[in-house]
């Protein structure tokens, strides 16, 4: 409510101020704010894509990666605006003097679209920033022709951003036409910030994906190739007669009659993942841009296609987007997570360019595969031929030490265990920067200790943390890299590999998981390492160890999916160790 009252105040008041200027004044900062607003659009991906580069992948500045394409659009308007401002008032010294109504009547005039584009760019940008409320320009449908659908509705009482989106729209068509023209790609501008927050931790969530992060795999077609597939023939929920057909409106709110199924595969790397180590999809976050003759328009999944269970990757399930709030999430611990994405293509649509998290793909590589209908899909998707991610190819064995897991402990420890367990325990004021959880579990972060500090015998279970959290789905792995070691990394097959590569387990699937942490001990001091949501990606990553010394330590932490057989560790694609039998990680 209150970014509704702030809109329409910012609105009256800057009218009323340039209508009290004058026709000509208030004529100049409207040419300088449409000038202004121009040079913003024209600007601003290239530099939301700058700040992201430029965002660390941990500290204080991560916060960059949550504001980058608010602060990309407001910033250049703003200096833009100021500066054309200061030029005008510099050329033009003298100032025309008009009729007092003439005056009153251009200078309101003037100044209302002054302050409509003021105000619209100011919301548009304010939705792309993380938490955006108040204003909510788009809203799950109330209609029972569409639970689930999200669609055009509310905004502010003056639509300046939906004004604003269309004048700038048209000029990219028009006047300032351009070869990648505003309107084409962000059809919907004054609800893109809005739908992308629209997610898990109350719009909080990653809003970005850097283009490295995520890369779309196959794309597919369901339905008639002219569209005329009625669209509850298209839009049920499963193979079975009978089955329930989920509801749909457009954007617009409107139903759709006929049409087909647009599917894209996506592979999303560990940094397109959450704090908790999740990608983490609800259907604001993503889009299909389509075009006619008319021009483009958007439209949001209806569904999303996941790996169903952490301990089979290729079993993969169909989840509909068909009820509020629905936010869809990976499982279990792979560095990798493939996903289908589904959208309503209308009779006389073509697909042209997909979008996540402010990540555009443009679909113009490949023909997309093609399925005549529903039941045809759903048979793809159960025997694996829809949706499969990448596996490790061309593993090399040839140097890998053979562990035994079910045998006897080595020297009292095991070179691959699976527990969640520090090994040690240390006071809650001690953690530093290491976040924990109600529960005293470590989420992430990075802290040194004394080993003579690791010691909480004694205190309060209340006040101990001794172990790292971890979803259900989703199970600890420590492989002890350690000189002394079958897993060591000073063994002949570890010393062969380049530290740039990555360690990882392996599963009988061929999937692999990542490190995401590690724990090192020596004489001086003990170190935690632990973040979910952003891997080891070389071994110059880790504390570096020494054959001539005795006192060093190191473990790597790995998250597995619950329920699969591990067979190998690995740095990159060269074997380490050979887990025999594959240990099952429960």
């Amino acid at each position: 409510m209150i970014p509704k009252i702030l809109g329409l105040v910012l609105v009256l008041a800057i009218t009323w101020i340039w209508m009290n200027r004058g026709f000509f004044n208030s004529m100049i900062h409207m040419v300088c704010t449409i000038a202004a607003g121009a040079i913003a659009f024209a600007v601003w991906e290239p530099i939301a894509h700058i700040l992201l580069g430029m965002t660390p992948e941990k500290g204080f500045l991560t916060f960059l990666a949550y504001i980058a394409w608010g602060v990309a659009l407001l910033v250049p308007f703003a200096v833009s605006l100021v500066a054309l401002r200061g030029l005008t008032d510099l050329i033009v010294k003298a100032k025309i003097q008009t009729m007092g109504v003439v005056d009153y009547i251009g200078g309101g005039v003037c100044g209302a679209v002054s302050a409509t584009i003021t105000v619209g760019i100011l919301f548009i940008g304010y939705g792309f920033m993380p938490g955006a409320g108040g204003v909510r320009p788009l809203s799950y449908s109330e209609s029972s022709n569409g639970i689930g659908s999200l669609q055009r509705t509310g905004g502010l009482w003056i639509p300046a951003e939906r004004l604003t989106a269309g004048i700038y729209g048209q000029l990219s068509k028009t006047s300032l036409s351009t070869a990648e023209p505003l309107a084409e790609w962000y059809p919907d501008l004054d609800l893109t910030g809005y739908a992308i927050n629209i997610s898990v931790a109350d719009g909080k969530a990653r809003p970005s994906i850097d283009p490295e992060d995520v890369g779309i795999l196959k794309t597919y077609f369901i339905g008639d190739e002219d569209g005329s597939t009625r669209m509850p023939e298209l839009l049920v929920a499963d193979e079975n007669p009978g089955a329930f057909v989920q509801p749909y409106t457009d954007i617009d709110g409107e139903p759709v009659q006929s049409g087909r199924l647009f599917g894209a595969v996506v592979e999303f790397s560990e940094g397109a993942k959450e704090t908790n180590g999740q990608v983490i999809i609800g259907n604001g976050q993503a889009a299909l841009i389509m075009r006619n003759f008319e021009g483009t328009k958007s439209a949001h999944p209806v569904a999303l296609i996941s790996q169903a269970r952490s301990s089979d990757a290729d079993l993969y399930g169909r989840f509909r987007y068909d009820g509020e709030d629905l936010f869809i999430a990976s499982v279990g611990g792979a560095s990798k997570a493939t996903m289908g994405f589904e959208f309503v293509v209308p009779a006389g649509y073509a697909p042209i360019a997909l979008t996540i998290k402010n990540t555009r793909f443009v679909l113009d590589d490949e023909e997309p595969q093609s399925y005549p209908n529903p039941t045809a899909r759903f048979a793809a998707l159960n025997s694996g031929g829809l949706v499969g991610g990448s596996k490790v190819a061309n593993l090399d064995t040839s140097d890998a030490e053979t562990y035994v897991s079910d045998g006897p402990r080595q020297r009292g420890k095991t070179a691959v265990n699976a527990s969640k367990s520090l090994g040690f325990s240390f006071e809650k004021r001690q953690k530093g920067g290491l976040d924990v959880n109600e529960n005293n579990q470590i989420l992430r972060g990075k802290q040194k200790f004394l080993p003579d500090d690791l010691d909480a015998r004694g205190i309060s279970k209340n006040v101990v943390i001794k172990e790292f959290a971890v979803t259900p789905d989703v199970v600890i792995v420590k492989v002890d890299v350690s000189p002394q070691s079958k897993a060591s990394l000073l063994g002949r097959a570890a010393q062969a590999v380049d530290r740039v590569l990555p360690p990882q387990l392996i599963d009988t699937d061929g999937r692999a998981y990542q490190a995401v942490g590690y724990i090192y001990k020596d004489n001086k001091f003990v170190e935690i390492s632990y973040n979910p949501a952003q891997s080891i990606r070389g071994l110059a990553q880790v504390p570096t160890i020494s054959s001539s010394r005795s006192d060093q330590e190191l473990t790597l932490i790995f998250r597995v999916s619950k329920g699969v057989e591990i067979k190998t560790f690995a740095i990159g694609s060269k074997a380490i160790l050979e887990i025999s039998p594959p240990m099952l990680a429960k």
